[in-house]
């Protein structure tokens, strides 16, 4: 079974998924780093052909990562994959493909709106990506709903990512879905 972790950029699902991985004894595959990798920089790719296009190419990477990749891996999801605005057709594709494959777990530092929005932006902004305060605060803003709908199991935690991977071990244990 896969465990996918979802949500916004900032919240630690690169950090905390490769210590659950070592946890439960999973391979772990963050999907932002095999996208620049395997095609080009995230932020580049966006610049040269558009965020629409980046999606296509993103999902379209992540089913041919799936395809060839052990039953027994997390995978750090891209921020916006299951809250594309616009793109209702490839969500729901997306959002498919998660329930048949494995358990979602939702990331997010706070149940509160505000103190979310506040963690995000700030971590965000200090990844050193070039990102403007306001423009990131209306995506999480305009997300934040979304990510409230989706996974099996949701994290709300600011503490440190290890006490956050234990969070999601144990959850995952006490889950329908056994790992």
């Amino acid at each position: 079974m896969y465990i996918f972790l979802i949500g916004p950029g900032g919240v630690g699902k690169s950090t905390t998924g490769k210590i659950l991985a070592d946890l439960v004894g999973y391979d772990f595959i963050d999907l932002d780093q095999e996208f620049c990798n395997q095609i080009e920089i995230i932020g580049r790719f966006i610049d040269n052909k558009g965020y629409e296009k980046y999606c296509y190419e993103n999902s379209k990477l992540f089913l041919n990562i799936l395809k060839k990749t052990n039953t027994k891996t997390v995978f750090a999801l891209s921020s916006g994959f299951l809250v594309h605005e616009g793109l209702d057709e490839l969500i729901s594709k997306h959002k498919q493909t998660l329930q048949e494959n494995g358990i979602s777990i939702l990331l997010l530092p706070s149940e509160s709106i505000e103190e979310s929005c506040n963690i995000v932006v700030a971590r965000q902004l200090k990844r050193g990506f070039g990102l403007k305060e306001d423009r990131e605060k209306e995506k999480f803003l305009n997300r934040y709903l979304a990510y409230l709908k989706l996974g099996d199991i949701k994290i709300f935690s600011r503490e440190n990512p290890e006490i956050i991977a234990k969070e999601m071990k144990n959850k995952l244990f006490q889950s329908s879905q056994k790992i």
